[in-house]
C-alpha cells in the first residue's frame, strides 16, 4: 500500500492538469456509483441532520459531497502541486494572533469540514507553529505515507489516546494543537446538541481549556469557486462556561458551518452511533 500511494503521488503531481480532472471524476463514480462506499451512512446522516428537506436534496447533497472529497483527497495526494497560499483567504487571522499572545498555546478546534489540510498548510508558510492529533489509520502503511505528508507542514503529528503530556507540552511551547472533535466520542464524550439531536462528542480541547487555561479557537475553511476562506471564532470569550457548555459552543459552531456548505462536511462518518444512557 505505501509504494502503491507514493507512486500515486508522483503521478498526480506530474501529469497535466486535465488529467488529473479526469482522474477526479472517474475516482468519484468508482465510490458513489459502482461501490456506493458508505452512501447509506451519508443519506442517513443528512436525513438525521435536516429532516425537513427532500429526498431530491438529499441526493443531490450526497453526490456533491462525495465530488468535493474525491478531489480534495486526491489533492492531498498530490502534496503540495495544489496546496496555493494565494487562494487562501483569512477573514479575521487577528483572532488566532491574539490567543497566541496569551502564550498558552491555542487549541484550534474544527471539524471534519473542508479543506483543512490546506488551512493547516497555508498557517505553516506563514510561520505558524502546528501540532496534529490524529486516528492512526488501521492500514500501518496509508497510516505512514499521510502522516509523512502532514509532517511536512506541521511541528509533529501525534495520535488519539497518546500520552496527555506531549499535548502539554505543545501548549508549553506555545503551538497550535490542532483537534477535529467532531466524530463519535462513544461514552468517553460529552452528549451535546448537534443538529437536536443529542451526540457524543470529543470533549478534550474544553477539559484542557479549563484544567489549563489554554484558549480555544474555532476554525472553518470553506471553499467557493475556485478559492477557500477561513474564519476564526474565540470560543467561551468570557471564561464563564463549563465543560460540557464549552463543547457545545464548539458544536454549534461547527452545526452552523455546516447548514452553510452541507455539501463540504464528511458526512461518511456514523456520527450518532452512540445514545445517552436513560437513566
Amino acid at each position: 500500500m505505501y509504494l502503491f500511494l507514493k507512486v500515486l503521488s508522483f503521478i498526480l503531481r506530474t501529469v497535466p492538469t486535465f488529467l488529473n480532472k479526469f482522474t477526479y471524476k472517474c475516482f468519484y463514480n468508482l465510490l458513489f456509483h459502482l461501490l456506493k462506499l458508505r452512501r447509506k451512512v451519508v443519506l442517513d446522516n443528512l436525513k438525521k441532520a435536516f429532516p425537513e428537506k427532500s429526498q431530491d436534496w438529499y441526493h443531490k447533497i450526497t453526490s456533491q459531497c462525495y465530488k468535493f472529497y474525491a478531489e480534495d483527497f486526491l489533492e492531498f495526494l498530490s502534496f503540495p502541486r495544489y496546496f496555493d497560499n494565494e487562494k487562501i483567504q483569512f477573514n479575521n487571522l487577528e483572532v488566532l494572533d491574539e490567543a497566541l499572545e496569551e502564550n498558552r498555546g491555542v487549541l484550534f478546534v474544527g471539524g471534519h469540514f473542508g479543506s483543512f489540510d490546506k488551512l493547516f498548510y497555508s498557517l505553516s508558510h506563514k510561520g505558524y507553529l502546528l501540532c496534529g492529533v490524529a486516528y492512526k489509520q488501521n492500514d500501518s502503511a496509508a497510516d505512514k505515507f499521510f502522516k509523512q505528508i502532514r509532517e511536512k507542514y506541521m511541528e509533529r503529528q501525534l495520535y488519539k489516546g497518546g500520552p496527555g503530556a506531549d499535548l502539554k507540552s505543545a501548549l508549553k511551547n506555545n503551538e497550535i494543537l490542532v483537534l477535529l472533535s467532531d466524530q463519535d466520542a462513544r461514552e468517553k464524550g460529552k452528549f451535546v446538541n448537534f443538529f437536536n439531536i443529542s451526540s457524543s462528542t470529543p470533549s478534550g480541547a474544553a477539559i484542557l481549556h479549563k484544567r489549563i487555561g489554554a484558549p480555544i479557537v474555532f476554525f472553518s475553511i470553506t471553499k467557493s469557486a475556485n478559492k477557500y476562506s477561513v474564519d476564526f471564532i474565540k470560543i467561551n470569550s468570557a471564561g464563564t462556561l463549563d465543560t460540557n457548555e464549552v463543547v457545545q459552543e464548539y458544536t454549534l459552531a461547527l452545526e452552523s458551518t455546516i447548514k452553510r456548505n452541507p455539501e463540504q462536511y464528511f458526512w461518511f462518518h456514523k456520527r450518532w452511533k452512540t445514545s445517552p444512557k436513560v437513566i
